[in-house]
């Protein structure tokens, strides 16, 4: 009964021209502490609108203070760890739906760390905030990582993840691109058509990869990108959102010379887009 009002949400989240979306992730902080990029919070809305993202995760405190002033969609991450915990990837629930609801929030997201040791704790957490959510007509976001660290069968094991993840009603995807970006397809087959994927951006890498990344989005039909440390532990954040933006829309091209020196690219994505 609720499909329609989490499809109008969801929405939120999807850039009208490209049909793409371009989420911002801002949870870091409650596992890895005040990282550069984050270590000021209220810098973010020096260059975080829904002129250059569509959409922001941000756990309940931060989301209370300033999730309101972005102006983008909101995604409430519900569940979390410290790095220093015994099991950092046995993520935790720390929040409730009904906690996001009052916060005005668009979305909520899980994390889900799968190995062999938190196997059953994600599915019982994915079931019970999918059952939740659903209830009050809200979206979740998954983030669905491998973490069995073992050799060989990596794109078997994500999809496998992936799969009992939508077998279990989450609205969209986030999981990490393949190594190499022509996998995309075996990954998206079965899932693309009916339930939105996300790849994420990843730790701090080169500013070619990134875009690389967005133009396979595209030429794949992927659902967008999720993109945290990528993004606000550059020196000019704003900048690498428009840039994203700008292969969205232009059907997969950056139009951009990335031999070029920086300040000249950030230059030039400024007036394109």
């Amino acid at each position: 009964m609720t499909e329609m009002a989490r499809k109008r949400r969801w929405k939120r989240f999807v850039d009208p021209q490209s049909g793409r979306a371009l989420v911002v992730p801002l949870d870091h902080g409650l596992t890895l502490g005040p990282i550069p990029g984050i270590s000021h919070p209220e810098d973010i809305l020096h260059w975080l609108s829904a002129e250059v993202a569509t959409g922001v995760v941000l756990h309940k405190g931060f989301a209370e203070r300033f999730g309101g002033s972005l102006g983008c969609g909101l995604v409430i991450h519900l569940n979390g760890s410290v790095s220093l915990d015994e099991q950092p990837d046995l993520k935790q629930l720390v929040t409730t739906v009904e906690a996001a609801v009052r916060l005005g929030a668009d979305a909520v997201s899980v994390q889900t760390n799968f190995s062999a040791a938190t196997a059953s704790h994600n599915l019982r957490l994915i079931g019970r905030v999918v059952d939740e959510a659903h209830a009050w007509g809200l979206p979740v976001l998954n983030m669905v990582y491998d973490r069995t660290r073992a050799e060989g069968r990596g794109l078997e094991r994500m999809r496998h993840f992936m799969r009992a993840a939508v077998e279990l009603g989450v609205d969209a995807l986030k999981v990490a691109a393949p190594a190499q970006l022509d996998c995309i397809p075996q990954l998206l087959d079965g899932v693309q058509d009916h339930t939105p994927v996300l790849f994420a951006g990843g730790t701090l890498a080169d500013e070619g990869a990134l875009i690389e990344l967005a133009e396979a989005v595209v030429h794949h039909g992927a659902g967008g990108i999720c993109v945290g440390r990528n993004v606000f532990q550059r020196a000019a954040p704003a900048a690498t959102l428009r840039r994203l933006l700008h292969v969205f829309r232009n059907g997969g091209s950056s139009g951009l010379d990335f031999a070029r020196p920086l300040a000249a690219r950030e230059r030039e994505a400024e007036l394109a887009v």
